[in-house]
């Protein structure tokens, strides 16, 4: 039976009924002539070799609602570079398109400009990736709705973009901000970040400085992580993003803090999407963990860019010793949620998972315990990016220099 649960503080709109694909895409057509729809996807160069971008490709051809698609990426040599404008060329032939070399000569230039402009310092990854790719949208003047989404998604087709881009494009719908979710099931369930991680860390939070309207808020996406969105342009320019790993949650808490009532939504795209799944860094023989790499490092951005986030909203300052037992709450949430999903694999006759679900459950234990110990102090440290609206306004000649170095 079809979910049509309402949270009343986070509209959600559910995939009840198989509307038609051509139906829909001509609505959009339509709706596109008013508010222009452009997509922006974060992506390595690696991705090229992969499965999923061709094929991806293949479906955003297709779709055309959209009037521009920006593939804002990192990873690439120059040899490299050179190769993705033939393989993109080759395969999105009546949509307009542009990749932005964020690593290259220019594009690192402005990067560099931002770091030392705003005091911090950002290394290229998808958040950074994202930001420039917008800030590449409102530059070029473009007006109406932005959507995101990833590179990797192995089952991709045009249904999870229409499903994206329409509640912010249709005037009737009117929300500004739309927030994607769908199940992460194979095998096995995925999805371990939010489930293990996000979910067991919102909890403890509110059971140890009770439950706020913000923490409410999140607590109600069903799939806080997620990599797609869609946004109204005057919105997003409003928006500072998280350069890394914490893009999702540091934008849902900034959604929360701009977005009007009843305006944000999360919306279902329907089924099963296949990712890439991220390497769990824990070495299995020696169960060594590289902080550097998969969901280790994943955990740790995550989890630092929602605590700087909080440091005013829940009081951290005033709050030490509450927040000194935050790694001891959230594991012995964990240990709860870790239960329900073996139950959940033995009721659906999936693999069972739980010994690696514990030693990941360990180590994000050990994770907000030394990012518990960086957030005590003032400015507690997390990679950010300033609104577009608001760097623009003191940089004027950003844009200008963006724009070129993209059509060079």
């Amino acid at each position: 039976m079809p979910d049509f649960h309402q949270p009343i503080l986070l509209p959600t709109l559910h995939h009840l009924a198989d509307a038609r694909l051509d139906e829909q895409e001509k609505l959009l057509e339509r709706v596109s002539k008013k508010r222009p729809i452009a997509l922006v996807i974060p992506a390595l160069y690696s991705e090229l070799e992969e499965k999923a971008l061709p094929k991806m490709l293949r479906h955003l051809d297709g779709a055309r609602y959209l009037t521009r698609v920006v593939f804002s990426m990192n990873g690439m040599t120059p040899v490299q570079y050179r190769r993705a404008k033939r393989f993109f060329a080759a395969r999105i032939k009546h949509r307009p398109h542009n990749i932005l070399w964020n690593d290259g000569p220019a594009l690192n230039a402005l990067h560099q400009e931002l770091d030392a402009h705003s005091g911090a310092t950002h290394s290229h990854g998808k958040g950074s990736n994202v930001w420039m790719g917008v800030a590449y949208l409102l530059a070029s003047g473009h007006r109406g709705v932005i959507a995101c989404h990833d590179s990797d998604i192995l089952n991709y087709d045009r249904e999870m973009l229409w499903r994206l881009c329409l509640p912010v494009a249709h005037r009737q719908l009117g929300y500004v901000f739309a927030k994607s979710y769908y199940g992460r099931v194979r095998e096995r369930m995925y999805g371990r970040v939010t489930r293990l991680l996000v979910f067991p860390l919102l909890q403890a939070l509110r059971e140890l400085f009770g439950t706020t309207p913000l923490l409410s808020f999140l607590a109600m996406f069903r799939y806080p992580l997620s990599g797609e969105f869609a946004a109204d342009t005057e919105f997003i320019s409003n928006m500072g993003l998280a350069a890394d790993w914490g893009l999702e949650i540091r934008m849902l808490c900034d959604v929360f803090r701009f977005g009007p009532p009843q305006r944000v939504c999360q919306v279902d795209l329907g089924g099963n999407f296949d990712h890439k799944h991220q390497h769990p860094g824990i070495d299995p023989v020696t169960g060594r963990e590289d902080p550097a790499r998969g969901l280790m490092r994943m955990a740790r951005e995550v989890t630092r860019a929602l605590l700087a986030r909080l440091w005013h909203e829940l009081g951290f300052a005033a709050e030490t010793r509450k927040l000194e037992r935050l790694a001891e709450a959230y594991s012995q949430t964990a240990a709860v949620l870790l239960r329900r999903y073996k139950h959940e694999a033995i009721f659906n006759r999936l693999q069972d998972s739980s010994n690696e679900e514990h030693k990941l459950v360990d180590s994000f234990t050990r994770i907000i315990r030394e990012v518990v110990a960086e957030t005590n102090e003032p400015n507690p440290a997390s990679a950010w990016l300033p609104p577009w609206k608001e760097w623009s306004r003191h940089h004027p000649d950003f844009g200008e220099k963006l724009l070129k170095s993209v059509e060079a």
